[in-house]
């Protein structure tokens, strides 16, 4: 042929040159035509793949009535649907005591079963039942709910709680159908626990277990049956760990794609190329003071002065590796109705003259003060009590390095959590506790603050009585104005940080790993580290690219 013939007739220097233009048109060609289309068109997130999340512990009851463990509540997030996204309108009375639900048309189970008002009536009639032993329960307390019909129903409350909104939005309905046969109290004994039938983005398929009964996987695929977006990524797994080294080398093995609550200790074993994402927390930190047992903590110069000599961004770097933001009050940063308070002033300085301006000195046989009260000569110590939890552990010793540097003897009592959480708490057995509160979406103070939550189960954990807060807090969860209720809780906060009732530390992030691939992720603020699935249907590994 005629193209190979004008070739031959070449000679070699010309062909050579032949060959290096027609190498360079290609390539011209190749990177116009790239430039074209990335000009006209857009990549964006289709469906397909599959991606296997790492966690610690085991699924038991992946059943939202019962479900307690981290390992259960995150799968719930995955397979059930709450009733703020089943319903059409959630529409409360002017007195904030009737709350009317209407469900959307045509929802069904995964196993095909309609979903009606009947489930959600005994989904809540569940929880209230004492033989569920319900997690949710103190939540449903004084609570009646009526059938209006198949879509409606209504809920009446005993008194007015302008916040029953986040109630109903951390409602995962459970399909009456397959459980209203057994009685609460044998449901840990159901099949439907570990192959659960749900209404949300995620169907059951499948789980591994080994022969010692430890399940090592569990098996999701995407359900197009959902009344909010299909899910882009079609198979999800979840494998499963008994410790925290095995689940980064997991990760590090590419045997995972993505893990949660990763400490600064994983990201420092993390070897392969990674994203990290960081959530800010409605959680915060705080070392609360039982005053009522310790004479020097009754003294709110004394209070202070702890209070000011903690460097909370320096704490932060030592405890949480940086991921976290500093607290100064009783409602995190970025949380819902946040007032800023003026920031404690970090200086030891400071704190030791506070300290001298009250009469707590040091004596030259001492490092630490005292002070003399009617007669009696008072050493100012304070007993932390610390559950033994790793961040916690360092947080007590840098408080300890802090406040001893200001002449306060600190003594580190280390406790098991459950201890703590079965034990010391109900019974407020510390004189100083470490300790975290976690709040709802609104922000609601009652729980923690108000005087008649002193005692179990209430968790006013410094048994903290200020009339005026509580008329605030009290009056905020009746308010129907958002307006007002802003204003009665910013009122709140700057009375409850005035009084130095507790020593407020951090937030704390959630820190979730993941390898280059998945996109879609978008932090946002979490109350509970499972509503990180809460937009799941939004992550993708896939991309197709359209016309602009």
């Amino acid at each position: 042929m005629w193209p190979k013939k004008v070739f031959a007739a070449l000679t070699k220097k010309e062909r050579i040159t032949f060959v290096l233009a027609l190498a360079g048109a290609v390539v011209s060609f190749a990177v116009v035509m790239g430039f074209v289309i990335a000009q006209t068109t857009r990549a964006v997130p289709t469906v397909g793949g599959e991606y296997t999340e790492g966690m610690l512990g085991q699924p038991e009851y992946i059943n939202p009535v019962i479900a307690s463990s981290q390992a259960d509540l995150d799968l719930v997030k995955m397979v059930y649907s709450n009733l703020q996204d089943l319903s059409d309108s959630i529409t409360p009375s002017a007195d904030l005591k009737t709350w009317d639900v209407r469900l959307k048309q045509g929802l069904t189970w995964q196993d095909g079963q309609q979903l009606t008002s009947d489930d959600v009536i005994f989904t809540v009639q569940s929880i209230q039942n004492p033989d569920a032993k319900s997690p949710l329960a103190e939540s449903w307390q004084g609570v009646t709910v009526n059938r209006v019909s198949e879509l409606e129903v209504q809920f009446t409350l005993t008194n007015p709680y302008a916040f029953f909104g986040d109630t109903l939005d951390n409602l995962y309905i459970l399909p009456k159908h397959l459980f209203a046969d057994t009685p609460p109290g044998n449901w840990h004994l159901s099949d439907y626990n570990l192959k659960p039938v749900g209404s949300g983005p995620y169907q059951f398929v499948s789980y591994d277990k080994n022969s010692d009964g430890f399940i090592s996987s569990y098996q999701l695929a995407a359900w197009n049956g959902t009344v909010e977006a299909h899910p882009l990524i079609q198979n999800f797994t979840i494998n499963f760990f008994n410790d925290e080294n095995t689940l980064v080398q997991a990760f590090n093995d590419g045997m995972i794609d993505g893990f949660g609550n990763a400490s600064p200790e994983d990201i420092a074993e993390i070897t392969r190329p990674d994203n990290t994402f960081a959530w800010p927390t409605s959680a915060y930190y705080a070392v609360f003071f039982n005053q009522s047992v310790n004479l020097g903590l009754q003294d709110p110069a004394v209070r202070e002065a702890l209070s000011v000599a903690v460097d909370r961004n320096a704490l932060i770097n030592a405890a949480l590796g940086g991921n976290g933001t500093p607290a100064y009050g009783p409602i995190p940063q970025g949380a819902q109705n946040y007032s800023a308070v003026t920031p404690v002033t970090s200086s030891a300085a400071f704190a030791e003259s506070l300290l001298d301006n009250a009469g707590w000195t040091m004596s030259s046989s001492s490092v630490f003060r005292s002070k003399t009260i009617k007669g009696v000569t008072v050493p100012l110590v304070v007993n932390l009590t610390v559950p033994q939890i790793d961040f916690l552990a360092k947080t007590a010793s840098y408080l300890q390095t802090a406040w001893q540097a200001i002449g306060v003897q600190v003594n580190v009592i280390p406790v098991a959590s459950n201890d703590i959480v079965n034990s010391l708490i109900p019974a407020r057995n510390y004189e100083s506790l470490l300790f975290g509160n976690v709040l709802g979406p609104s922000s609601d103070l009652y729980s923690f603050w108000d005087s008649s939550q002193d005692f179990a189960p209430g968790l006013n954990l410094s048994l903290y009585n200020n009339p005026t807060v509580n008329s605030l807090i009290e009056r905020a969860r009746q308010n129907t104005s958002s307006t007002a209720i802003a204003n009665e809780l910013a009122a709140a906060q700057a009375d409850i940080v005035a009084d130095y009732p507790a020593v407020f530390l951090y937030s704390p992030d959630y820190v979730y790993v993941s390898n280059k691939t998945i996109q879609g992720i978008s932090p946002g603020f979490l109350t509970d580290p499972s509503d990180r699935f809460r937009e799941v249907e939004g992550w993708y590994l896939n991309t197709a690219r359209v016309l602009k």
